[in-house]
């Protein structure tokens, strides 16, 4: 099979990247999955956070989604969701924008992508191999590829970093990946965090390495068995690194988070309280004692792993990127999009703005390229 395009990975950013194809393009989209999008059904605790009012590039998005019909709604704190809260229906509008010049490939396990020679040292396209739905070794020819094979977070969706491996085979660089928007282990002298699992509770949290603070964030704060966890907890973990050459155990022993669980109130009011019930929860109260509410440290042992994490940090090197185009500077009709490439943000739609913007650029450029042609 030849085809113009070949998208490998049908999540958000391959889906975005189909539905912006003219019809005259012929694309393929190989899915490992029985079905395309389905990480995107779980973003938004099922509702799809699509982007954010703070993304560069919001209306874009925004503008690409209303023309294909779906509308959407933006809550106060500037995070976009579908008008009808159902993530669902964001996959629906995507699958159906995919005119008959698209070839949708599910159940197809990519091993190996590989370029192809004009016989005169020039690149005239790509060989992809791999199985399909039955279990067959295939092969299929293209023009043009784009990579949109997603990161390491998530793996019961199929994403297990398989695109690192092939974009290195290629030559490109692929920065050291490790899980970020996921919950923190912790531990605290005399504190048994299995008493507090189920708490929640408002605090500014302030994350220092080796004593100087490199990251804040404020929100509501949730106990779990081992640690803590929530929004402002899975923010703070982009920032919990090895350096390299560091060792990653090592590392972790210089994090610490330090945490005011009385935010609204100064030192000077909760000066002589005999208890923190009353601003914490009585459970809570009975760990963290009055001169603790405004700076109670716990020190980090681990971020938690690929199966918890929202997203992944690290991946194809920016560099190596022609980040207007989404084509690769070493390998000509290569492109990239979505969570394969090194560039990540915080939660709130930050993330799935990244995937549908190079999607949607991608394939912009391969159809501009085309139209010279």
């Amino acid at each position: 099979m030849k085809y113009d395009v070949c998208i490998i990975g049908g999540g958000a950013a391959g889906l975005a990247a189909a539905a912006s194809f003219n019809k005259e393009t012929r694309v393929c989209i190989l899915e490992k999955n029985s079905m395309a999008g389905r990480k995107i059904l779980s973003t938004g605790g099922g509702r799809c956070n699509m982007t954010n009012a703070a993304c560069e590039n919001c209306e874009m998005v925004l503008e690409f989604f209303r023309e294909l019909g779906l509308e959407t709604r933006c809550d106060s704190e500037g995070r976009y969701y579908p008008y009808s809260n159902r993530a669902s229906d964001v996959v629906a509008v995507l699958v159906a924008a995919m005119g008959e010049n698209i070839s949708l490939r599910t159940g197809f396990d990519v091993k190996a992508l590989s370029k192809v020679s004009d016989g005169h040292g020039e690149i005239s396209g790509f060989m992809v191999s791999g199985r399909g739905c039955g279990g067959e070794s295939e092969t299929i020819f293209a023009d043009r590829v784009i990579l949109a094979m997603g990161g390491k977070a998530g793996p019961r969706y199929g994403t297990r970093g398989d695109g690192y491996r092939i974009a290195g085979t290629l030559g490109h660089t692929v920065t050291r990946v490790f899980p970020i928007l996921a919950g923190l282990e912790c531990e605290a002298e005399g504190v048994d965090f299995r008493k507090l699992k189920g708490i929640r509770a408002a605090g500014r949290l302030v994350l220092h390495r080796e004593g100087k603070a490199v990251a804040e964030e404020r929100g509501e704060i949730q106990f779990t068995e081992d640690g803590i966890s929530g929004i402002c907890v899975f923010n703070l973990t982009p920032h919990i690194k090895a350096e390299v050459g560091e060792d990653p155990a090592e590392a972790m022993e210089k994090y610490r988070v330090e945490i005011d669980l009385a935010p609204d109130f100064s030192h000077e009011e909760i000066a002589g309280r005999k208890s923190s019930f009353g601003i914490v929860t009585e459970c809570l109260a009975e760990t963290v004692s009055p001169q603790q509410l405004k700076s109670w440290i716990l020190q980090v042992k681990a971020v938690k792993g690929w199966k918890e994490a929202q997203a992944t940090c690290g991946g194809v090197d920016l560099d190596e990127i022609n980040m207007e185009t989404m084509e690769s500077l070493m390998v000509r009709g290569l492109y990239f999009a979505g969570e394969i490439i090194d560039r990540q943000g915080p939660c709130g739609g930050f993330n799935l703005q990244n995937a549908w913007e190079t999607g949607i650029k991608a394939a912009k450029a391969i159809d501009a390229e085309m139209g010279k042609k």
